[in-house]
């Protein structure tokens, strides 16, 4: 029992109650004997209003007392064992650590529990917490010592619970009983037992909320304006990345000049000497922030246009020597009709 319990009630209920019976007694018997008198005069009859009046208010006194006795030994906590939790779910295969505490207004140096579970397929043990020991780790039995007495809400430990991967029975139980603390004086305090209910199955979890995903952004990959050269003409247009140039042969050095649409771009280019081309292209290198685009530009050496004669198209073709012989006897007669006429006027 506790000690302010017992102080309580042997110090102030005991006494209350001896006090009201015996002033209860006075005035039934105070009541008895003037009732009993023939004559009462003005003074005495004063006398008895008066008495009567303040046992009456003292008879009412003790019992606003006991009341406030009662209410007090309802509202005070009973020293007990509690734990975290006394429904749980457990998958098969599973496990879960309950926390375990001792409630009481004493001061106590160790507490003693039985630690017991109603299945195998569902077995539980006990871990003492830090700043305590256990002299009997390993058996139902537990004793918690305490570095120091401790009052209040006091963690003992966890109660691990686990569940076999193919269980038979799929409900158990730990009882956790026979409880009690001692304190500094070696006086024994009961503590009420508690009990934690197993269930085997899936967990039961709050449904997540489904987030929004945003849609990605449209990014710019574009990040050249132009590309100026005297010496060839690029047109750059949306989305491509790819263009090709054709230089005359005697070119040995392209003058590109890529100009970005933003001051933030930065730009690498390779080389652009004719011989120094790698694949036969010149690079451009773009980023800014986390965008990179890389632009090829694709460079064809034009060589000289050489003039060849097909000599059989220009051979001499013998069946028009004849035509010719013929061509010119014509025109030979023709000459000399002409001359004729010419004299003879």
């Amino acid at each position: 029992m506790n000690i302010k319990f017992k102080i309580f009630t042997n110090y102030f209920v005991i006494p209350c109650f001896l006090f009201y019976k015996n002033v209860n007694y006075l005035y039934n018997a105070l009541i008895n004997y003037l009732k009993s008198k023939t004559y009462i005069d003005i003074k005495r009859q004063k006398d008895y209003n008066i008495y009567r009046r303040v046992i009456k208010n003292m008879k009412r006194i003790i019992k606003y007392f006991f009341v406030i006795f009662l209410l007090f030994s309802f509202i005070v906590k009973a020293n007990a064992l509690e734990v975290s939790k006394n429904d749980i779910t457990i998958e098969k295969g599973g496990s879960d650590n309950i926390e375990l505490y001792a409630n009481v207004e004493e001061e106590v140096i160790s507490v003693t529990f039985t630690l017991v579970y109603s299945t195998y397929d569902i077995p539980a043990s006990f871990n003492v917490a830090s700043g305590a020991s256990d002299t009997n780790p390993n058996g139902i039995t537990h004793t918690v010592v305490f570095n120091e007495a401790k009052s209040g809400k006091i963690l003992l430990g966890t109660v691990n619970i686990s569940v076999k991967n193919y269980p038979t029975d799929m409900v158990g139980s730990v009882n956790i009983h026979t409880a009690s603390a001692k304190t500094s004086s070696e006086e024994k305090i009961n503590l009420d037992a508690q009990n934690i209910n197993i269930k085997v199955g899936t967990a039961t979890e709050e449904p997540k909320k489904e987030e929004k995903k945003e849609e990605p952004k449209e990014v710019d990959k574009n990040l050249l304006d132009k590309i100026e050269s005297k010496i060839v003409k690029i047109e750059l247009k949306k989305d491509v990345f790819d263009y090709t140039v054709n230089v005359k042969k005697e070119i040995d050095e392209l003058d590109l000049k890529p100009i970005a649409k933003s001051e933030d771009t930065k730009i690498d280019i390779s080389s652009q000497k004719i011989s120094e081309l790698k694949d036969g292209k010149i690079v451009i290198t773009t980023k800014n922030n986390d965008t990179e685009q890389v632009y090829n530009i694709k460079v064809n050496v034009k060589e000289e246009d050489q003039i060849t004669i097909d000599k059989d198209e220009f051979k001499a073709d013998k069946s028009y020597k004849g035509k010719w012989i013929i061509v010119s006897i014509i025109l030979i007669v023709a000459l000399i009709i002409s001359m004729l006429f010419a004299r003879k006027k």
